[in-house]
């Protein structure tokens, strides 16, 4: 486990006046962990039980 800050900053665009973003920067080797990578780097995040979830997602080569 490793404890991070979550980053908050005004989101730009056409996010309304209050609108506010969050980041966090995850350790490379979780991610590396999950086989996140540059050319697939679809994951899904959930809440459960009080906790955020992220896992990645795994697509079947060749279906669609």
């Amino acid at each position: 486990m490793v404890e991070r800050n979550i980053i908050m900053g005004k989101a730009g665009g056409t996010a309304g006046k209050n609108s506010v973003n969050y980041k966090i920067s995850l350790p490379a080797e979780m991610v590396k962990a999950l086989g996140v990578t540059q050319e697939d780097k679809a994951v899904s995040v959930d809440y459960v039980d009080g906790k955020i979830v992220i896992e990645k997602i795994s697509h079947d080569k060749g279906r669609q």
